[in-house]
Protein backbone atom coordinates (compact mmCIF):
# COMPACT_ATOMS: atom_id res chain seq x y z
CA UNK A 1 0.00 0.00 0.00
CA UNK A 2 2.84 2.71 0.74
CA UNK A 3 4.55 1.53 -2.42
CA UNK A 4 1.08 2.49 -4.61
CA UNK A 5 0.56 6.03 -2.52
CA UNK A 6 4.40 6.59 -2.87
CA UNK A 7 4.39 6.37 -6.58
CA UNK A 8 1.79 7.91 -7.24
CA UNK A 9 2.40 11.13 -5.30
CA UNK A 10 5.66 11.22 -7.63
CA UNK A 11 3.84 10.78 -10.93
CA UNK A 12 1.60 13.76 -9.60
CA UNK A 13 4.19 15.73 -8.91
CA UNK A 14 5.88 14.90 -12.16
CA UNK A 15 3.64 14.67 -14.38
CA UNK A 16 0.13 16.49 -12.44
CA UNK A 17 -1.99 16.44 -15.99
CA UNK A 18 -1.55 13.35 -17.18
CA UNK A 19 -1.61 12.04 -13.42
CA UNK A 20 -5.47 13.43 -13.52
CA UNK A 21 -6.23 12.76 -16.95
CA UNK A 22 -5.98 9.32 -16.53
CA UNK A 23 -6.30 8.38 -12.61
CA UNK A 24 -9.20 10.36 -12.10
CA UNK A 25 -11.89 9.26 -14.98
CA UNK A 26 -10.29 5.52 -13.85
CA UNK A 27 -10.66 5.43 -10.37
CA UNK A 28 -14.14 7.39 -10.13
CA UNK A 29 -14.92 4.93 -12.75
CA UNK A 30 -13.86 1.94 -10.82
CA UNK A 31 -15.88 3.02 -7.43
CA UNK A 32 -18.95 3.61 -9.18
CA UNK A 33 -18.82 0.20 -11.06
CA UNK A 34 -17.63 -1.30 -8.22
CA UNK A 35 -19.98 -0.41 -5.86
CA UNK A 36 -23.04 -1.38 -8.53
CA UNK A 37 -21.84 -4.65 -9.31
CA UNK A 38 -21.04 -5.46 -5.77
CA UNK A 39 -24.51 -4.58 -4.77
CA UNK A 40 -26.21 -6.54 -7.79
CA UNK A 41 -23.91 -9.45 -7.30
CA UNK A 42 -25.00 -9.32 -3.15
CA UNK A 43 -29.00 -8.80 -4.00
CA UNK A 44 -29.73 -11.12 -6.78
CA UNK A 45 -27.09 -13.70 -6.20
CA UNK A 46 -25.69 -14.34 -2.28
CA UNK A 47 -28.77 -13.00 -0.43
CA UNK A 48 -31.21 -15.10 -2.19
CA UNK A 49 -29.33 -18.54 -0.94
CA UNK A 50 -29.49 -17.23 2.46
CA UNK A 51 -33.23 -16.16 2.72
CA UNK A 52 -36.46 -16.62 0.94
CA UNK A 53 -36.56 -14.01 -1.27
CA UNK A 54 -40.87 -13.99 -0.38
CA UNK A 55 -39.90 -13.46 3.47
CA UNK A 56 -38.84 -10.42 5.67
CA UNK A 57 -35.36 -10.70 6.07
CA UNK A 58 -34.97 -10.93 2.39
CA UNK A 59 -36.67 -6.87 2.45
CA UNK A 60 -34.79 -6.32 5.22
CA UNK A 61 -31.43 -7.29 3.33
CA UNK A 62 -32.45 -4.36 0.26
CA UNK A 63 -33.05 -1.68 2.78
CA UNK A 64 -29.80 -2.14 4.00
CA UNK A 65 -27.70 -2.48 0.80
CA UNK A 66 -30.14 0.17 -0.59
CA UNK A 67 -29.05 2.20 2.72
CA UNK A 68 -25.17 1.66 2.34
CA UNK A 69 -25.29 2.48 -1.47
CA UNK A 70 -26.87 5.71 -1.63
CA UNK A 71 -24.38 6.79 1.23
CA UNK A 72 -21.43 5.74 -0.79
CA UNK A 73 -22.79 7.46 -4.24
CA UNK A 74 -24.03 10.15 -2.25
CA UNK A 75 -21.43 10.70 0.14
CA UNK A 76 -18.78 10.62 -3.22
CA UNK A 77 -20.95 13.04 -5.03
CA UNK A 78 -21.12 15.17 -2.74
CA UNK A 79 -17.88 15.60 -1.98
CA UNK A 80 -16.87 16.18 -5.52
CA UNK A 81 -19.85 19.00 -5.71
CA UNK A 82 -18.39 20.62 -2.10
CA UNK A 83 -15.51 23.34 -3.09
CA UNK A 84 -13.19 23.58 0.01
CA UNK A 85 -10.69 25.96 -1.99
CA UNK A 86 -9.93 28.87 -0.11
CA UNK A 87 -11.87 30.68 -3.33
CA UNK A 88 -14.57 29.37 -1.58
CA UNK A 89 -14.41 31.96 0.87
CA UNK A 90 -16.69 35.04 0.84
CA UNK A 91 -14.70 37.86 -0.54
CA UNK A 92 -14.12 39.68 2.49
CA UNK A 93 -12.36 36.77 4.60
CA UNK A 94 -10.11 35.77 1.73
CA UNK A 95 -7.17 38.19 3.03
CA UNK A 96 -6.66 38.56 6.88
CA UNK A 97 -7.51 41.16 9.24
CA UNK A 98 -5.10 42.43 10.59
CA UNK A 99 -4.44 40.60 14.05
CA UNK A 100 -4.78 37.45 11.84
CA UNK A 101 -2.09 38.48 9.27
CA UNK A 102 0.95 36.86 10.89
CA UNK A 103 -0.88 33.35 11.25
CA UNK A 104 -1.42 33.43 7.31
CA UNK A 105 0.99 32.07 4.88
CA UNK A 106 2.08 33.07 1.05
CA UNK A 107 1.33 30.88 -1.84
CA UNK A 108 3.96 30.99 -4.37
CA UNK A 109 1.68 29.65 -7.01
CA UNK A 110 -1.57 31.26 -5.86
CA UNK A 111 -0.02 34.32 -5.52
CA UNK A 112 -2.27 35.56 -2.19
CA UNK A 113 -1.78 35.11 1.34
CA UNK A 114 -4.11 31.80 2.95
CA UNK A 115 -5.22 30.77 6.28
CA UNK A 116 -3.31 28.65 8.54
CA UNK A 117 -3.36 24.79 7.94
CA UNK A 118 -4.12 25.54 4.15
CA UNK A 119 -1.49 24.57 1.64
CA UNK A 120 -1.57 24.43 -2.17
CA UNK A 121 -2.34 21.56 -4.55
CA UNK A 122 -0.63 20.94 -7.75
CA UNK A 123 -3.50 18.73 -8.82
CA UNK A 124 -6.35 21.18 -8.38
CA UNK A 125 -4.23 24.18 -8.87
CA UNK A 126 -5.61 25.59 -5.49
CA UNK A 127 -5.15 26.21 -1.82
CA UNK A 128 -7.58 24.22 0.22
CA UNK A 129 -8.83 25.13 3.19
CA UNK A 130 -7.46 22.30 5.90
CA UNK A 131 -6.39 20.19 3.25
CA UNK A 132 -5.96 16.43 4.12
CA UNK A 133 -5.13 15.30 0.66
CA UNK A 134 -5.89 14.99 -3.00
CA UNK A 135 -8.17 11.78 -3.22
CA UNK A 136 -8.23 10.44 -6.76
CA UNK A 137 -11.44 8.06 -6.15
CA UNK A 138 -13.90 11.34 -5.62
CA UNK A 139 -11.31 13.88 -8.01
CA UNK A 140 -11.03 16.39 -5.30
CA UNK A 141 -8.96 18.05 -2.72
CA UNK A 142 -10.57 16.88 0.91
CA UNK A 143 -10.57 19.82 3.04
CA UNK A 144 -12.53 21.98 5.62
CA UNK A 145 -15.63 21.79 3.70
CA UNK A 146 -15.96 17.97 2.35
CA UNK A 147 -14.17 16.35 4.70
CA UNK A 148 -17.48 14.73 6.24
CA UNK A 149 -18.16 13.04 3.18
CA UNK A 150 -15.13 11.70 2.29
CA UNK A 151 -15.25 10.37 5.64
CA UNK A 152 -18.69 8.77 5.52
CA UNK A 153 -17.53 7.23 1.91
CA UNK A 154 -14.73 5.19 3.56
CA UNK A 155 -16.91 4.44 6.19
CA UNK A 156 -19.62 2.78 4.24
CA UNK A 157 -17.33 1.08 1.67
CA UNK A 158 -15.69 -0.58 4.46
CA UNK A 159 -18.88 -1.42 6.03
CA UNK A 160 -20.43 -2.53 2.66
CA UNK A 161 -17.25 -4.80 1.64
CA UNK A 162 -17.54 -6.25 5.48
CA UNK A 163 -21.35 -7.24 5.11
CA UNK A 164 -20.69 -8.42 1.69
CA UNK A 165 -17.92 -11.16 3.32
CA UNK A 166 -20.09 -11.96 6.02
CA UNK A 167 -23.40 -12.87 3.71
CA UNK A 168 -20.70 -14.64 1.35
CA UNK A 169 -19.18 -16.52 4.56
CA UNK A 170 -22.98 -17.35 5.37
CA UNK A 171 -24.34 -18.27 2.19
CA UNK A 172 -21.35 -20.96 2.56
CA UNK A 173 -22.72 -22.03 6.06
CA UNK A 174 -26.51 -22.57 5.54
CA UNK A 175 -26.55 -23.18 1.65
CA UNK A 176 -24.97 -26.97 0.58
CA UNK A 177 -25.57 -25.67 -3.07
CA UNK A 178 -23.74 -22.39 -2.33
CA UNK A 179 -21.24 -23.97 -0.53
CA UNK A 180 -20.12 -27.05 -2.75
CA UNK A 181 -19.25 -24.50 -5.27
CA UNK A 182 -16.58 -23.13 -2.76
CA UNK A 183 -13.49 -24.28 -3.86
CA UNK A 184 -11.72 -24.89 -0.38
CA UNK A 185 -14.38 -27.08 0.18
CA UNK A 186 -14.72 -28.43 -3.05
CA UNK A 187 -10.52 -29.53 -2.76
CA UNK A 188 -11.26 -30.94 0.36
CA UNK A 189 -13.75 -32.92 -0.69
CA UNK A 190 -12.17 -34.49 -4.04
CA UNK A 191 -8.64 -34.25 -2.79
CA UNK A 192 -7.95 -34.90 1.12
CA UNK A 193 -11.23 -37.10 1.46
CA UNK A 194 -10.42 -38.47 -2.20
CA UNK A 195 -13.84 -38.34 -3.03
CA UNK A 196 -13.52 -38.58 -6.81
CA UNK A 197 -17.07 -38.73 -7.50
CA UNK A 198 -18.38 -35.08 -6.49
CA UNK A 199 -18.25 -33.63 -9.09
CA UNK A 200 -18.99 -30.06 -10.67
CA UNK A 201 -22.40 -29.44 -12.29
CA UNK A 202 -21.39 -25.94 -13.45
CA UNK A 203 -18.44 -24.72 -13.68
CA UNK A 204 -19.61 -21.23 -14.90
CA UNK A 205 -21.05 -21.18 -11.76
CA UNK A 206 -18.24 -22.45 -9.86
CA UNK A 207 -15.68 -19.78 -11.75
CA UNK A 208 -18.29 -17.04 -10.56
CA UNK A 209 -18.69 -17.52 -7.22
CA UNK A 210 -14.82 -18.09 -6.32
CA UNK A 211 -14.49 -15.08 -8.16
CA UNK A 212 -16.57 -12.98 -6.40
CA UNK A 213 -15.05 -14.11 -3.57
CA UNK A 214 -11.74 -13.16 -4.20
CA UNK A 215 -12.91 -9.20 -5.29
CA UNK A 216 -14.71 -9.31 -2.28
CA UNK A 217 -11.48 -9.94 -0.37
CA UNK A 218 -9.99 -7.18 -2.36
CA UNK A 219 -12.86 -4.73 -1.92
CA UNK A 220 -12.57 -5.67 1.86
CA UNK A 221 -8.90 -5.64 2.20
CA UNK A 222 -8.82 -2.12 0.41
CA UNK A 223 -10.76 -0.48 2.42
CA UNK A 224 -10.01 -1.87 6.02
CA UNK A 225 -6.72 -0.33 4.93
CA UNK A 226 -8.08 3.12 3.94
CA UNK A 227 -10.51 3.62 7.05
CA UNK A 228 -7.62 3.32 9.82
CA UNK A 229 -5.75 6.02 7.94
CA UNK A 230 -9.17 9.07 9.03
CA UNK A 231 -9.32 7.47 12.38
CA UNK A 232 -6.41 9.38 14.04
CA UNK A 233 -7.68 13.00 12.21
CA UNK A 234 -10.34 12.38 14.81
CA UNK A 235 -8.53 11.86 18.23
CA UNK A 236 -6.09 14.66 16.78
CA UNK A 237 -8.23 16.98 14.94
CA UNK A 238 -4.98 16.47 12.21
CA UNK A 239 -4.90 15.52 8.81
CA UNK A 240 -3.11 12.73 6.58
CA UNK A 241 0.11 14.79 5.64
CA UNK A 242 0.46 16.24 9.65
CA UNK A 243 -0.57 12.64 11.64
CA UNK A 244 2.02 13.88 14.51
CA UNK A 245 0.80 17.90 14.59
CA UNK A 246 -1.61 17.79 18.02
CA UNK A 247 -1.17 21.69 17.95
CA UNK A 248 -5.39 21.60 17.23
CA UNK A 249 -6.57 18.90 19.12
CA UNK A 250 -9.34 20.08 21.29
CA UNK A 251 -10.68 16.81 22.29
CA UNK A 252 -12.83 14.14 20.82
CA UNK A 253 -15.70 15.67 21.00
CA UNK A 254 -15.44 18.97 19.70
CA UNK A 255 -13.21 17.49 17.26
CA UNK A 256 -15.85 15.84 16.01
CA UNK A 257 -17.90 18.94 15.49
CA UNK A 258 -15.06 20.86 14.07
CA UNK A 259 -14.94 18.10 11.35
CA UNK A 260 -18.45 16.68 10.88
CA UNK A 261 -20.15 19.58 11.50
CA UNK A 262 -22.33 20.84 14.07
CA UNK A 263 -24.36 17.61 14.33
CA UNK A 264 -21.30 15.44 14.70
CA UNK A 265 -22.01 11.96 14.27
CA UNK A 266 -25.69 12.21 13.16
CA UNK A 267 -24.51 12.70 9.38
CA UNK A 268 -23.66 9.10 9.30
CA UNK A 269 -27.49 8.69 8.23
CA UNK A 270 -27.30 10.90 5.30
CA UNK A 271 -24.81 12.90 3.14
CA UNK A 272 -27.87 15.60 2.91
CA UNK A 273 -27.95 16.43 5.98
CA UNK A 274 -27.73 19.67 7.21
CA UNK A 275 -24.30 20.14 9.77
CA UNK A 276 -23.55 23.82 9.64
CA UNK A 277 -19.48 23.56 10.45
CA UNK A 278 -18.35 25.65 13.32
CA UNK A 279 -16.31 27.77 11.71
CA UNK A 280 -15.45 28.99 8.20
CA UNK A 281 -11.80 27.39 8.03
CA UNK A 282 -9.64 30.74 8.26
CA UNK A 283 -9.43 30.52 12.62
CA UNK A 284 -8.21 27.53 14.35
CA UNK A 285 -8.02 27.45 17.93
CA UNK A 286 -5.35 26.11 19.38
CA UNK A 287 -4.86 23.57 22.40
CA UNK A 288 -3.99 24.54 25.19
CA UNK A 289 -0.48 23.32 26.39
CA UNK A 290 -0.82 20.88 29.59
CA UNK A 291 0.59 22.58 32.01
CA UNK A 292 -2.15 25.30 31.35
CA UNK A 293 -5.26 23.13 31.18
CA UNK A 294 -6.78 24.42 34.64
CA UNK A 295 -5.99 27.99 34.49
Amino acid sequence: MCFVVNVCKRFAKEQPKTFVAITHPYCVSLLLVGTVFFFLAEMFYVVPFIFDTGGGMYKLAWLVAIFIVSNILGNELVCYLTDTSVASLPEERRTPKPEEEHLWSYCDECKMKVPPRAWHCKLCKCCALRRDHHCIFTATCIGHNNYRYFFWLQFYLALGSVLFLVSYLLAVAVNKEFRNRYVLVWIIKNVWKRDYDIHVANWNEFLWQNWLLMLNTYAFTFSLLMLPYQLPIFYLNTTFYTGSDCRYNLGLRRNIKLLLGQRGLWTFISPWINSPLPHDGTRWEEAKPLGNINS
